[in-house]
Order: C-alpha cells, then structure tokens, then sequence
C-alpha cells in the first residue's frame, strides 16, 4: 500500500500535465494565450463567443491541480529520504509547491469569472479580469521557482555512493527553476518576446516546466523503486537507518 501510494503521487504530475494540456490547449484554447495587444471588444468577444468551450476547459484543469498537489508531495517523499539534505530544504519544497498551486487555481478562478455571464458585463470589464488571470498566471513563478530549486538543493545534498536521485538532475532542477525567471518583465509589455505571450515570458518557461515535470516524475518513479538506498548508506558508512523525520 505503501509503494503504490507513492507510485499514485509521483505519478500524479504526468496525470495533471495530460488534463491541463486537454482543457487548457484543446478544449479551453488558451493556447497560444489570448493575446494582451487586444482590444477590449476583442478579448469580451473571445470570452462571449467560446463560453462554454472555456469553462469546460479550466475545469478540467482546475480538477487537475489536485494531481500536481499529489506530484508535489511524491517528490518531497522521496527527497526527505536523502541523507544529508536539511529538514528546512523539505520543509521549504512543501511550501513551495503549495503556494505555487494558488497562484495556478486564483487565475483560472479569474477567467472562470470572465467566463460566468460575459454578455452581461461591460468588455472593459472583462478584459481587466482577463488580464488579472493572465499576468498572475505567468508571472506568479517565485513559488515554482523556490520549488524547483529547493529540489535540485535536496539532490545535490546526496553524498552517497549509490544516490537516489542522479546527480545532473540536481543540476538540471537549478538551471530549469532559474528560466522561470524570464517572465519577469511582461508587466512592460504588450507585444514582443517579453509580452505574457511572448517567446521568454510564456514559450520558453511554459516549455521548461513540463519538461522538468517528465525528468523528475521518471527519476522519482526510480526512486520509489529503491527501497534498499537507505541500507545501502549505512552499509557504506556504518550507521543505522533512521530517516531524518524519524
């Protein structure tokens, strides 16, 4: 019961990645996003013309969330298994991943709202909500940045021989949180890569998660299925098996 627990967890950011991409791309079609150049009669109309089409859509990703919580907690499962790694590093990670899923749920909450009555609300109304949603959408990454970071940290504080996570994805999970970055200047923009449809602020960072949600859903997977990593450091240094929370 124990392993497939875990396994449901780990297992939980593939399951939340195929939901969003459903509702989010093909049902809602949010992407590529609703462009901030548009006018407000531009942006009202989309939500007037495809009501229903996005309301299904955010729905399904909204359900999804609860599988990137399950993600979240299946990665801190196993890395509070590293010895080595600092208490407030896991600690750091499930606050991460927690505040991270509000700032994905309070922007879909927000184009729920565009999408509730449109024909009933003023365009300019719309677009502000519509905006409100977007740019907390893609410019809330300070919680998936600590996250993925915190991630990589509790990695590369594995000493063993036999580590439980590869030492490159340590590295990889610094580098990837860092490119979450680049979407710090849309609020300047309204066309261009910066703009929250541009190249830096949305392509690449959009990219660069879910690329990062594959890699570490795979090793964590691995992870699980080394019960033994914990018998292994004591047979390597001599000591006995206690997990850091124990």
């Amino acid at each position: 019961m124990k392993r497939a627990s875990e396994l449901f967890c780990a297992w939980g950011g593939i399951v939340f990645s195929v939901l969003f991409f459903i509702g989010f791309v093909g049902i809602a079609r949010f992407f590529p996003p609703l462009s901030p150049a548009d006018t407000a009669e531009q942006t009202a109309a989309i939500y007037r013309e495809h009501t229903n089409s996005i309301r299904t859509g955010l729905l399904m990703c909204y359900v999804g969330t609860m599988f990137y919580l399950a993600f979240g907690s299946g990665i801190v499962g196993q890395t509070r298994r590293i010895r080595g790694v600092a208490p407030a590093i896991t600690f750091f990670q499930i606050a991460s991943y927690a505040a991270a899923s509000l700032l994905i749920l309070l922007p879909l909450i927000c184009w729920f709202t565009a999408a509730f009555r449109p024909d009933e609300r003023t365009a300019e109304s719309i677009q502000l909500i519509n905006d409100f949603g977007w740019i907390g959408f893609v410019i809330g990454f300070p919680p998936f940045v600590t996250w993925v970071v915190a991630t990589g940290v509790a990695i590369l504080s594995d000493k063993s021989e036999r580590r439980l996570y590869p030492r490159w994805s340590g590295y990889l999970s610094l580098c990837m949180g860092s490119l979450q970055m680049m979407a710090l200047l849309l609020i300047f923009f309204k066309v261009g890569p910066f703009a929250w449809d541009g190249l830096f602020s949305w392509y690449l960072p959009f990219t660069d998660f879910f690329a990062w949600f594959v890699v570490i859903t795979v090793l964590t997977i691995k992870a699980i299925n080394n019960p033994r990593y914990e018998a292994s450091v004591d047979a390597g240094s001599g000591e006995v098996s206690d997990l850091a929370f124990d």
